[in-house]
């Protein structure tokens, strides 16, 4: 009976009404060696009555504060409102594109550290700035939703399937043999771009074009329901609904390490009536797609990248390498042509 009357129970339980929820944090460089730690909550204002009716910069509110830890971000924040922040909710965290491969990293084990924050959160880059990105939201989007948790979620809304979670970024950081690649996330006047991905190794971030960025996807089946434009003969042709998939493998022949790679295309050729045409198209593609790839490859390989987990297998195969191994690659386009002729 005396233990009983000591225990606590619920009572430090805080009510929703007294909690703000986060639903992303933004990280970017601060003052004095700290960070500046950005918030956004769902405007608690908002009702469901109202939602058609509010404006979109009305829809979330932001909180930035000076600190060097997320715990210490945290406090200051709460002691700011008359809330207490809670992130078990949140669904993105953006971190300045700027910051060095060591800060990336610093921050990464920071954020996995701290048991409040869910490591499946989505993990971005942003240009020009962590905490512009999270002013900017799609003006269709309500609360409790987030552009971009909406973008990286959303399998069949976009071509390019770049999301990435935290703790699939620290994986990656305690293989030394892995490169851990993420989305960026750049602010175009009032709308947001995710074409992009960077590569986080040990000494640098490197960041790809958005080709590069599809072309990697390609490599690693990321890239459904794209497009794909090839050029046979001087004329120009479209591929549209193209879907990829591809098989990989890394085989060890005495000393000698060699990665194979097989990419299998599939979609539907635009404005194209005849067979001979369409396996020419398809020649075409394969050609054009095999050379993207091999360029690939031979940059991450001068860039000291692994990008595509080669390494990682030789690790598996206790087969280690300080460089990337040979490569082969074979495509195969099964692009057939539309009802949709001219």
């Amino acid at each position: 009976m005396a233990v009983l009357l000591g225990v606590s129970g619920c009572g430090g339980v805080t009510g929703i009404n007294q909690t703000g929820v986060v639903l992303a944090v933004g990280i970017d460089p601060g003052i004095h060696g700290q960070y500046q730690w950005t918030f956004m909550f769902p405007n608690p204002s908002i009702t469901p009555s109202s939602e058609s009716s509010i404006q979109p910069n009305q829809e979330f509110y932001l909180l930035s504060t000076q600190a060097s830890t997320l715990a210490q971000a945290v406090e200051k924040v709460s002691a700011t409102t008359d809330r207490h922040v809670y992130l078990g909710d949140t669904q993105v965290v953006a971190l300045n594109d700027t910051f060095s491969s060591a800060a990336m990293r610093r921050l990464v084990q920071v954020l996995i550290t701290t048991g409040n924050l869910p490591p499946r959160v989505w993990l971005t880059l942003a240009e020009p700035s962590a905490v512009k990105t999270l002013r900017t939201s799609s003006p269709e989007e309500v609360v409790p939703t987030l552009f971009l948790s909406s973008y990286f979620s959303c399998d069949i809304c976009h071509a390019l399937h770049l999301a990435t979670r935290l703790w699939q970024v620290w994986d990656d950081m305690l293989v030394p043999s892995q490169t851990a690649v993420i989305p960026v996330t750049t602010v175009m006047h009032k709308t947001i771009e995710v074409n992009r991905c960077a590569w986080l190794t040990p000494s640098r971030v490197i960041v790809c074009s958005p080709a590069q960025t599809v072309h990697w996807a390609m490599v690693m089946g990321l890239y459904q329901n794209g497009a794909l434009q090839v050029l046979d003969n001087k004329r120009s042709a479209y591929a549209e609904d193209v879907r990829i998939s591809t098989r990989r493998r890394v085989d060890i022949r005495g000393r000698r390490a060699v990665a194979y790679w097989k990419i299998s295309v599939a979609g539907h050729w635009q404005s194209v009536q005849r067979n001979a045409a369409n396996q020419a198209l398809n020649l075409a593609a394969e050609r054009e797609i095999l050379h993207n790839v091999l360029a690939l490859y031979r940059w991450a390989g001068q860039e000291q990248a692994d990008p595509f987990g080669v390494r990682n297998q030789l690790v598996w195969l206790s087969a280690p390498h300080s460089s990337m191994p040979p490569l082969e690659v074979s495509v195969q386009c099964h692009i057939t042509s539309t009802a949709r002729t001219v």
